[in-house]
């Protein structure tokens, strides 16, 4: 059946406006989420800020055309994916995957709360900030460690920056921070990026509100250096994950952790941002074309919020399962459905875009290498799709 028509947006900051309200939530062990506190904040913004309060669209009349028969599996159902076409929302379907329970782990599950603890040192904020005179304005997003060597997952709608920046009407810097609060520390370039992503939302650059479903969303950084000069350390914390299919489904409970900063002024992003984690279960699993699970809807949550894309997913055994990547629109955190993109559709993705698995790419290393040579030579090919 079709679900009611949600607009689906990216959630990172790129914008100017003067900031409102902050709302932190932390977690602490022993509890699962804390109440937000809620604290008035009067800011001049300067950089990037909170999102705007969007109404929700009109819900379009379905065009009455023939549709071919399809046989799909037993429980599954359909509900709208959302595109951007001339500022018209558009749907297709997208099919509700099966929700398979194999057993995958031999050990007992941890509580979150060790899970929590473990992770976080993984857990970074990205900050590009353009300076007047830019075409492009800046952003701020998450992301988390997935290699000892610095190898950072995030979305592509988050790397998006770190790629335009190359264009000399893009004046923008990034910088890769961490810590509570967030700490300026290091600089990274692209080690790989999606081009299929780049082909279907590069002209959505410039959109005060962008739209998407997911799919394809993800992109690879390397940590080149540091913001101070000083010496890259060897090894970085980091979080395994697992690729897998359906080994995260329906009711499990999970770990997210993000630098949610939707409603700071430029002051607070600069100097105050904290990470913010919290417990929930999974609501639902989508697929974009065939029986495997893409997306987790993760319900109403503290961390639905602009600057949470790239956030981390964890499961009970310490894995990354999923990287949070949308949110349905709403005028609170709790209205809205936070979505994550699973880690099994960013392997499949890897392996259409570069021929390897996850895993596989990481064990060839040579990443500085590897990051000028994508600089170079694939860079140039992906710039013209965005409008700059």
């Amino acid at each position: 059946m079709l679900e009611s028509l949600i607009t689906t947006i990216y959630l990172f900051l790129a914008s100017v406006a003067t900031a409102t309200l902050l709302a932190v939530s932390t977690f602490i062990p022993g509890y699962t989420q804390q109440g937000a506190v809620i604290s008035s904040i009067e800011q001049s913004a300067t950089l990037v800020v909170d999102e705007e309060l969007i109404e929700e669209p009109a819900v379009l009349q379905e065009p009455q055309i023939e549709s071919e028969h399809i046989n799909l599996p037993a429980g599954v159902e359909i509900t709208p994916e959302i595109i951007i076409e001339s500022e018209i929302i558009v749907t297709s379907p997208i099919i509700e995957a099966p929700t398979p329970t194999p057993s995958f782990y031999e050990t007992p599950p941890l509580p979150l709360e060790v899970v929590n603890t473990v992770s976080s040192p993984a857990l970074v904020n990205i900050l590009c900030a353009s300076t007047p005179g830019s075409s492009v304005s800046g952003a701020i997003g998450s992301g988390i460690i997935i290699d000892p060597r610095g190898v950072i997952l995030t979305n592509a709608h988050v790397a998006q920056y770190l790629l335009v920046k190359e264009h000399p009407n893009a004046i923008i810097s990034c910088v890769i921070r961490s810590g509570s609060p967030a700490k300026t520390k290091y600089t990274a370039e692209i080690l790989t990026f999606p081009y299929m992503w780049a082909q279907n939302h590069g002209k959505d650059l410039q959109l005060e509100t962008p739209t998407g479903t997911g799919e394809h969303d993800w992109a690879l950084l390397y940590i080149t250096g540091t913001t101070d000069g000083t010496e890259k350390p060897l090894t970085f914390p980091f979080v395994s994950f697992d690729t897998r299919e359906a080994v995260t489904t329906m009711n499990d409970p999970v770990l997210l952790a993000s630098y949610p900063a939707g409603f700071l002024g430029s002051a607070l992003l600069q100097r105050g941002l904290w990470p913010v984690s919290t417990t929930v279960e999974i609501q639902k699993v989508y697929t974009f074309s065939e029986a495997l699970i893409d997306i987790l809807s993760l319900g109403g949550t503290i961390v639905a919020q602009g600057g949470s894309s790239g956030g981390a997913v964890m499961n009970q055994w310490n894995k990354l399962v999923g990287i949070i990547v949308t949110s349905s629109v709403g005028n609170t955190t709790a209205e809205r459905d936070l979505r994550a993109l699973t880690l099994s559709h960013i392997d499949r993705s890897l392996q259409i875009h570069t021929g390897n698995t996850l895993l596989s790419f990481l064990n060839i290393g040579d990443f500085e290498n590897r990051v000028q040579e994508f600089g170079e030579t694939t860079v140039p090919n992906l710039l013209p799709y965005f409008p700059i």
